[in-house]
């Protein structure tokens, strides 16, 4: 029997010559940078925008709440883009005008839905944030500052404000103070107003202080007949429950009676956009119903005064003013927003967002605090009377 020897599969290879191995080498390099472009280019592709749509009046009646507020929430995305954004992804804000109006809101509201928003800062009056509830009923979280919603615990909404009634009440106690027993109250016919009369009758007849009311058209041009039938004899102070730009019209009527009761505005007119519009009509006292951090020295926590300072230094370096008390509940709403964005990884995810802001504080000028059992996040400590000096906002004196 013949063996026949085998030869390694080594050996049996044919070998290469010189230049089938130089473009063979050269093949392969073109392969390894090719992969190692794709690689840097995938790494290098910036991660998608977290959307936060913002809803607002930047016209209307109430434009001069919805500006205030926009100033703040354009800041605040300005200042973290500029930083690098939130996990390495920029934040979208993307503001829709409501024009004051619940219908548009509405509309803002569904459109932003549409973009893919993760957050809303619901910024509308009362009736506009009502138009926009059914559209929230399965998410995404909204961020609501109007103090009249006392959003249910099932919701996807959060107020990030005291209620009307915590509002109401330091009006009570300040007058209480001053041994005052009757308040005049003239209130606007739209939902803002409706929502303070039922505060007002919920709060001052069980405190003892007689109520004198009178309804105001949000068209009206004069408050006279108004103010005619509720300024009577031994009424403390003049509460106008009206937000928005048309609460001059009190104002000036006030001042045409040369009235030298104190007049109190709403919550949302403790603004430098309403001051403006009633310069050349200030009445003798004016007073407001306002969060606590609009007076920093009255807040208890050494560190919410030092975050009320930084955030007060931070705004006047770009608007070259001082914020006023919307800029303060806005910085309240973007601190909120931050806060969720940092800490919930899906941002977009409503569920988790809302077991999030249940059950974990937000540190802000003031300390946030929501429940599965309530989603108003200030309550009645939060608050008090302010009354314009001049030149800044202080604790109001007393009723007389």
């Amino acid at each position: 029997m013949t063996l026949t020897k085998m030869t390694p599969t080594s050996e049996r290879r044919p070998s290469l010559d010189r230049a089938s191995r130089t473009a063979a080498r050269a093949l392969g390099l073109a392969l390894t940078a090719s992969l190692c472009l794709d690689t840097a280019a995938f790494a290098q592709t910036p991660a998608s925008p977290i959307i936060v749509g913002e809803v607002t009046p930047l016209t209307g009646p109430a434009a001069t709440v919805g500006t205030r507020l926009n100033q703040v929430n354009r800041l605040w995305a300005d200042d973290l883009n500029r930083r690098g954004g939130i996990n390495g992804r920029r934040i979208e804000l993307i503001t829709c005008n409501d024009e004051s109006r619940p219908e548009r809101a509405a509309s803002c509201t569904r459109d932003l839905i549409e973009k893919g928003t993760s957050l809303f800062l619901l910024n509308a009056l009362t009736a506009g944030v009502r138009a926009s509830m059914p559209l929230l009923a399965n998410g995404p979280v909204a961020l609501v500052l109007t103090p009249n919603i006392l959003p249910a615990p099932a919701t996807f909404l959060f107020q990030v404000s005291p209620a009307e009634t915590d509002l109401t009440q330091a009006i009570a106690q300040w007058l209480r103070a001053g041994k005052a027993s009757s308040l005049a109250v003239v209130a606007a016919t739209d939902a803002s107003g409706e929502s303070a009369i039922q505060a007002a009758r919920k709060i001052f007849p069980p405190a003892g202080i007689d109520m004198r009311l009178a309804r105001i058209d949000l068209r009206a041009t004069d408050a006279s007949s108004q103010l005619a039938a509720v300024a009577a004899e031994g009424v403390g102070a003049i509460y106008s429950a009206y937000s928005g730009g048309g609460a001059g019209v009190v104002v000036k009527s006030y001042r045409n009676f040369d009235l030298t009761l104190p007049l109190i505005v709403s919550y949302a007119n403790i603004n430098a956009a309403f001051l403006r519009l009633i310069r050349d009509d200030m009445p003798r006292r004016l007073l407001g119903t306002s969060i606590s951090a609009l007076v920093p020295e009255e807040l208890t926590s050494s560190a919410a005064r030092a975050r009320t300072a930084a955030f007060g230094q931070r705004y006047q370096e770009v608007y070259n003013e001082p914020p006023d008390m919307l800029n303060l509940i806005g910085k309240l709403s973007v601190d909120t927003a931050e806060a969720v964005l940092r800490n919930v990884k899906n941002p977009a995810d409503a569920r988790a967002v809302k077991q999030y802001l249940e059950t974990n504080p937000v540190e802000s000028l003031h300390t946030i605090r929501f429940s599965p059992e309530n989603h108003v996040g200030l309550g009645e400590a939060d608050t008090m009377v302010v009354e314009w000096r001049g030149d800044r906002w202080a604790r109001a004196g007393a009723v007389r």
